[in-house]
């Protein structure tokens, strides 16, 4: 093989042109892999079965309204392969469960869109799911906060999704008032993947170097410090995986990103 090889590099010319058109290969299938998430969000595509189908608008003024309305694809903070799950997600899977998104958001006071973001981010919105930890259910409720809440069976999907509305709204009621919407929400969510008690932590970490507590984006840069001995060991509830509320946020913001573009679109 070594041989072989040393007689192709001898034909350096043919060797090095055959690899320039290799390379233009790759290169041409990464731009039309970009076109292709382009048009993907910018083309409105059939809802089979939503709810919302009865009141589509006609095709010159759908495309009218997306030109004027949808942001530029790609600000979402996340993969084109994650994107591209997902927008096929939202075509087959939430029309089954978005009126249970709606009503129970209505009745607290929740944007149905970031609900039903947060349990994509949860279980990829499959009422089925299982994690390591034993947490299931479409909104991936504890045992332990299910009983709380008094829900018995977990993979319920409409009981799991006013379970965790209702869990969610809780622990944006235990915020101070006079924390912003944004950041009100952000700790929040944090909070229902973390625990309060981390956020807690958290904000102490926030004080003692000089941050705000009540500002997601001094927050997230405390929250990984729970890793470290040297700061966790010095608070109420220890330990934490800091990083994985950070990361939690940040995805299902860019999912609802997606989502209320995708919604703007049909």
């Amino acid at each position: 093989m070594i041989p072989s090889l040393s007689k192709s590099l001898s034909r350096k010319p043919e060797f090095f042109r055959v690899a320039a058109i290799v390379g233009k290969s790759l290169a041409a299938c990464a731009a039309l892999l970009s076109l292709i998430a382009v048009a993907w969000w910018t083309v409105p595509g059939t809802q089979t079965g939503s709810p919302s189908n009865s009141n589509l608008k006609p095709k010159s003024e759908l495309a009218l309204k997306t030109v004027q309305r949808a942001p530029a694809p790609g600000k979402a903070d996340l993969p084109l392969w994650e994107r591209i799950r997902f927008r096929r997600h939202v075509e087959t899977r939430l029309p089954q469960y978005r009126r249970q998104f709606e009503g129970v958001a209505k009745a607290y006071k929740i944007s149905w869109t970031l609900l039903a973001a947060q349990a994509y981010q949860e279980s990829r919105w499959d009422p089925h799911a299982v994690s390591p930890t034993g947490v299931r259910g479409i909104m991936m409720l504890t045992r332990d906060t299910a009983s709380s809440l008094g829900i018995q069976n977990r993979e319920d999907p409409t009981k799991s999704i006013e379970g965790g509305a209702r869990y969610f709204r809780d622990l944006k009621n235990q915020l101070p008032r006079h924390i912003g919407k944004t950041d009100r929400i952000a700790i929040a969510l944090a909070a229902y993947n973390v625990g309060m008690g981390h956020i807690k932590d958290a904000q102490i970490l926030a004080r003692r170097t000089g941050k705000n507590p009540y500002s997601w984006n001094d927050l997230k840069t405390t929250l990984p410090l729970l890793t470290q001995k040297s700061y966790h060991e010095t608070l109420q509830y220890g330990y934490a995986r800091g990083g994985e509320p950070v990361r939690y946020v940040k995805r299902i913001r860019a999912y609802h990103s997606l989502l209320e573009q995708y919604l703007r679109q049909v």
